[in-house]
């Protein structure tokens, strides 16, 4: 492949690690940051290559995402490229090695909020879309490259601005998240919901008619949802299974009072052999015997709150083939396609009707965590993947 071979040859890593550079020194934390500096950063440095970002807003007219669209000169398929701009907080930033928007490049790392997480994943499309749009070798179809600003909050606007208006709707989707030992080609799903659980209110010090404690029941339902977990099926890829977490609970009121109600959380995962129906039953079943066990003046009542279903794109699909072919030319060895258990972008993608892949990137640590950063050494890989990726696709399709 002559022009994926070129690609790799003119890796302009200096740039894209200065961008990087410039983008974590801007705080994006989600929910916390406003979001204009860092997308007029993104937008300055696409708009000096030439390219025309178009500015996305949610339904409130909030300002969600950047959108370059890339169309060739005959009609094919369509491929989004899509990285997130938003970060998560900065955590106790005395424990950090240096600022967490300082930038700093060092030891063969950018280190900052974000660096792996994904201003390098943004940093690194926005070099391959000013590629892709000078390259003769892109004959046909369209590239649309979608930076979210909206990500870390859960909301997803800039996804959902973006299908709101996309036309032609691509034919598959590829995330530039972190991480180089392999092509995620699905995840798990999600069923969180609250559970309402009802007790009857006392007297904490009455010797009779001491009610029904809403926090010993609930505990009671935690139980005995740690001692029936989801069932396990033989499903290929998702061998680990389905899971269920309690993540908060909340209820009660100062010392002399017996609690009346307690709202828990539950995080269920969902797999193709355990989905929402099979979810719901599951824990339906589980809530009834608490029910009849520990009888209260209001039965348990169940909140849904969220539901993504899980998704794994077919091992033929053309968005497979091509991101494996690349990785396997440009990081020097065989990319595994594996699911993975947290849920991402992709399972909101995949449920109307795009095939999403997260494809390799780059190497990193501390996601999320104190001093986060990216390996420098694996951005030429991850480059020069994308750029013969993309056109490896449009070719098939």
């Amino acid at each position: 492949m002559p022009a994926e071979q070129a690609a790799v040859a003119a890796v302009p890593l200096d740039s894209i690690i200065d961008l990087a550079s410039r983008l974590v020194s801007i705080p994006s934390r989600a929910g916390i940051d406003a979001v204009e500096p860092i997308l007029d950063a993104a937008s300055g440095w696409l708009e000096q290559q030439g390219l025309a970002p178009a500015r996305l807003r949610d339904a409130q007219g909030r300002p969600v995402a950047l959108l370059v669209r890339l169309d060739c000169r005959a009609p094919g398929p369509a491929i989004c490229l899509n990285a997130c701009l938003d970060t998560a907080p900065f955590g106790d930033e005395s424990r950090w090695r240096t600022s967490p928007t300082a930038g700093l490049v060092a030891d063969g790392k950018l280190w900052g909020r974000g660096a792996a997480d994904s201003k390098m994943g943004v940093s690194i499309l926005a070099h391959v879309a000013r590629f892709l749009a000078t390259s003769p070798a892109l004959s046909r179809g369209t590239v649309y490259v979608l930076f979210d600003a909206d990500e870390h909050t859960g909301a997803f606007g800039g996804v959902k601005a973006f299908l709101a208006q996309a036309v032609p709707r691509p034919l598959g989707a590829a995330l530039g998240y972190p991480g180089d030992d392999a092509l995620v080609v699905g995840s798990r799903g999600f069923l969180r919901v609250k559970v309402h659980v009802a007790g009857q209110a006392g007297h904490s010090g009455a010797v009779t008619d001491r009610g029904m404690n809403a926090i010993s029941k609930a505990a009671a339902l935690i139980s005995a949802i740690d001692a029936q977990p989801p069932p396990r099926s033989t499903e290929n890829l998702f061998t680990f299974g389905p899971c269920a977490t309690v993540t908060r609970i909340e209820g009660g009121e100062g010392f002399s009072q017996i609690p009346d109600r307690v709202v828990c959380n539950i995080d269920i995962r969902l797999t193709p052999g355990f989905d929402h129906d099979a979810a719901q039953a599951w824990l339906g079943a589980i809530i009834a015997g608490i029910d009849a066990r520990l009888p209260a003046p209001a039965p348990t009542r169940v909140e849904p709150i969220d539901h993504w279903p899980p998704y794994a794109v077919a091992s033929d699909h053309p968005l497979v083939a091509a991101f494996l072919q690349a990785s396997r030319h440009c990081f020097g060895r065989d990319m595994p396609a594996l699911v993975c258990g947290p849920s991402n972008i992709g399972n909101y993608l995949a449920a109307h009707g795009v095939p999403t892949v997260c494809a390799p990137g780059v190497a990193y640590a501390n996601i999320h965590g104190t001093d986060e950063c990216a390996d420098l050494s694996t951005v030429p890989s991850v480059y020069s993947m994308y750029c013969a990726a993309v056109l490896d696709f449009l070719n098939r399709g």
